[in-house]
Protein backbone atom coordinates (compact mmCIF):
# COMPACT_ATOMS: atom_id res chain seq x y z
CA UNK A 1 0.00 0.00 0.00
CA UNK A 2 1.25 3.57 -0.67
CA UNK A 3 2.54 4.58 2.60
CA UNK A 4 0.69 7.76 2.56
CA UNK A 5 -2.51 7.22 1.45
CA UNK A 6 -2.99 3.70 2.13
CA UNK A 7 -4.33 2.87 -1.92
CA UNK A 8 -2.68 -0.46 -3.10
CA UNK A 9 0.66 -0.36 -5.05
CA UNK A 10 0.38 -0.89 -8.95
CA UNK A 11 1.94 -4.68 -9.57
CA UNK A 12 4.73 -5.04 -11.93
CA UNK A 13 8.00 -2.70 -11.60
CA UNK A 14 7.91 0.57 -10.10
CA UNK A 15 9.56 2.86 -12.33
CA UNK A 16 11.75 5.46 -10.84
CA UNK A 17 9.68 8.57 -11.60
CA UNK A 18 6.60 6.70 -10.91
CA UNK A 19 4.22 8.36 -8.80
CA UNK A 20 0.93 7.27 -6.68
CA UNK A 21 -2.56 7.24 -8.96
CA UNK A 22 -4.92 8.60 -5.90
CA UNK A 23 -1.53 11.15 -3.58
CA UNK A 24 0.79 11.36 -6.68
CA UNK A 25 3.32 10.96 -4.24
CA UNK A 26 6.93 9.50 -5.34
CA UNK A 27 6.77 5.59 -5.34
CA UNK A 28 10.69 4.47 -5.74
CA UNK A 29 11.24 6.02 -2.20
CA UNK A 30 12.94 4.04 0.47
CA UNK A 31 9.32 3.81 1.97
CA UNK A 32 7.91 1.65 -0.06
CA UNK A 33 10.76 -0.88 -0.70
CA UNK A 34 11.28 -4.65 0.90
CA UNK A 35 14.76 -4.22 2.03
CA UNK A 36 13.71 -1.03 3.78
CA UNK A 37 14.21 -1.39 7.91
CA UNK A 38 14.71 1.60 9.75
CA UNK A 39 17.35 1.18 12.92
CA UNK A 40 19.84 -1.32 10.33
CA UNK A 41 22.93 0.19 9.44
CA UNK A 42 21.78 2.62 6.53
CA UNK A 43 18.08 1.63 7.26
CA UNK A 44 18.65 -0.73 4.54
CA UNK A 45 18.61 -5.16 4.83
CA UNK A 46 20.85 -4.74 1.92
CA UNK A 47 24.52 -3.63 1.45
CA UNK A 48 24.02 -0.39 -0.19
CA UNK A 49 26.92 1.59 -0.95
CA UNK A 50 25.39 5.36 -0.67
CA UNK A 51 22.97 5.84 2.07
CA UNK A 52 19.96 7.40 1.07
CA UNK A 53 19.03 10.80 2.65
CA UNK A 54 15.19 11.36 2.05
CA UNK A 55 13.92 7.74 2.58
CA UNK A 56 10.36 9.22 1.56
CA UNK A 57 11.22 11.30 -1.64
CA UNK A 58 12.22 9.65 -5.16
CA UNK A 59 15.58 7.79 -5.57
CA UNK A 60 17.80 6.17 -8.14
CA UNK A 61 18.92 3.00 -5.87
CA UNK A 62 19.26 0.00 -7.80
CA UNK A 63 18.51 -2.24 -5.16
CA UNK A 64 15.02 -1.03 -4.40
CA UNK A 65 12.23 -3.81 -4.94
CA UNK A 66 8.53 -3.17 -3.41
CA UNK A 67 7.33 -3.91 -0.28
CA UNK A 68 5.48 -7.27 -0.93
CA UNK A 69 3.12 -6.64 1.74
CA UNK A 70 2.63 -3.27 -0.10
CA UNK A 71 1.54 -4.81 -3.64
CA UNK A 72 -1.76 -6.24 -3.05
CA UNK A 73 -5.24 -7.00 -5.52
CA UNK A 74 -6.71 -4.52 -3.60
CA UNK A 75 -7.45 -7.06 -0.46
CA UNK A 76 -5.24 -5.42 1.88
CA UNK A 77 -6.68 -2.20 1.16
CA UNK A 78 -9.90 -3.31 2.32
CA UNK A 79 -8.59 -5.25 5.29
CA UNK A 80 -6.77 -2.24 6.26
CA UNK A 81 -10.32 -0.21 6.15
CA UNK A 82 -11.93 -2.85 8.11
CA UNK A 83 -9.25 -2.75 10.47
CA UNK A 84 -9.58 1.15 11.24
CA UNK A 85 -13.44 0.98 10.82
CA UNK A 86 -13.09 -1.44 14.35
CA UNK A 87 -10.31 0.84 15.92
CA UNK A 88 -12.41 3.65 15.50
CA UNK A 89 -15.52 1.95 16.82
CA UNK A 90 -13.96 1.72 20.09
CA UNK A 91 -13.97 5.03 20.12
CA UNK A 92 -17.73 6.06 19.19
CA UNK A 93 -16.27 7.94 15.99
Amino acid sequence: MCSYCGSPLPQGPIGFRDVCADCGRELHACRHCGFYKPGAYRDCAETVPEAVKDKERMNFCEYFRPNPASVKDGKAAAASKSAKDAFDGLFGR
